[in-house]
């Protein structure tokens, strides 16, 4: 992005391309940052762009394309640009991990087999798994009906059989009684293995705090700070509609009464969205912002300690407060082309 005095600057002009322009200061300054607010719309969210050889990157469009509102201000005190995914701690039990472990390969596969696996699972249903608990139980209660091998590894008494059930059936046996589960791990001394992990959840939108402190050298540079605050304050907030068109004024002129005011104040449309461009420097050095929306901003009148009225009864300064978020995560793509 080009310097704002070479191409955004057009002195005593506060429109551009039929788009509002707001700025402070007056003077142009070499290197600073434009917020351009548009309409939000939900249509056509991901376009496509080719980079390099042929790869397509999906981009994100968010918002209509007619501006309504572009307001141009000094470089911020900070910018910070935090990435972060969400990771939680999980266990795994014994049959999550048997079914995950085997069964996903077959699946990931996409062969019939991996469908005739699915439709099996769906087809084992209750009653069956019922049966595993009796013969489980069964088991339990005479060990030595098995017969074999399994005779000779579990014939140790109830500890064996115990430790089976604690493996294979500790939430059931909680059900029957809250704790029996552990119970019996106790009895035998063997404690479950939770095997503990992590498990990649989404991905952490990311925000950002824009911070300026502005003092005005004019009279004009007062007025341009006090329609910058309004704008912006005013582009954030979202706008009321009715659920009458304009063509059913009269249905709201027949009901009338505080009903027709809660009508016509049904529906809250969606605030602007916000583009962020970094202008007069490398714009590579520095975040690339997906578009956002501002979710606060702070006003403070006495950015010196105290409040301190100049001429006209204007502040003598403020500091101004924006925080924004992006309407969409980070992927990997986004970095595709470094």
């Amino acid at each position: 992005m080009a310097r704002p005095d070479q191409t955004l600057r057009s002195k005593g002009s506060n429109e551009q391309g039929g788009v509002k322009r707001l700025f402070f200061p007056e003077a142009p300054f070499p290197h600073g940052i434009q917020l351009i607010f548009k309409d939000y719309s939900y249509e056509d969210m991901v376009q496509n762009r080719k980079i390099g050889s042929g790869f397509v990157k999906p981009v994100t469009a968010g918002a209509k394309e007619n501006a309504v509102m572009a307001i141009e201000l000094p470089m911020p005190s900070s910018l910070t640009d935090a990435t972060g995914v969400i990771i939680n701690s999980m266990e795994r039990e014994f049959m999550e991990t048997f079914l995950s472990d085997t069964l996903a390969p077959v699946l990931e596969g996409g062969t019939e087999g991996g469908a005739g696996v699915l439709k099996g699972l769906f087809d084992l249903g209750e009653s069956s798994v019922e049966g595993i608990a009796g013969a489980l139980k069964s088991f339990y209660n005479d060990p030595k009906a098995i017969g074999g091998k399994a005779v000779q590894a579990l014939d140790d008494g109830s500890k064996g059989a115990a430790k089976v059930l604690s493996y294979f059936m500790r939430n059931t046996l909680d059900t029957i009684s809250p704790g029996l589960g552990k119970s019996m791990g106790a009895a035998s001394g063997m404690a479950m293995n939770p095997n503990a992990t992590l498990a990649f959840e989404g991905v952490n939108m990311r925000s950002f705090t824009l911070d300026w402190t502005l003092y005005p050298d004019s009279v004009e540079e007062a007025e341009s700070i006090k329609q910058i605050v309004r704008a912006m304050k005013k582009q954030m907030l979202p706008t009321v509609q009715s659920i009458f068109g304009s063509e059913q004024s009269d249905i709201a002129d027949a009901i009338g009464g505080a009903t027709s005011t809660i009508l016509s104040r049904a529906f809250l449309k969606y605030p602007s969205v916000v583009y962020i461009n970094l202008l007069g420097v490398d714009e590579s050095a520095f975040p690339r912002f997906k578009p956002v929306m501002i979710d606060s901003i702070d006003v403070n009148y006495g950015p010196s300690g105290e409040v301190v009225i100049a001429q006209g009864g204007v502040p003598q300064g403020i500091k101004l407060g924006v925080s924004c978020k992006e309407i969409e995560i980070q992927t990997a793509e986004d970095f595709r082309d470094e």
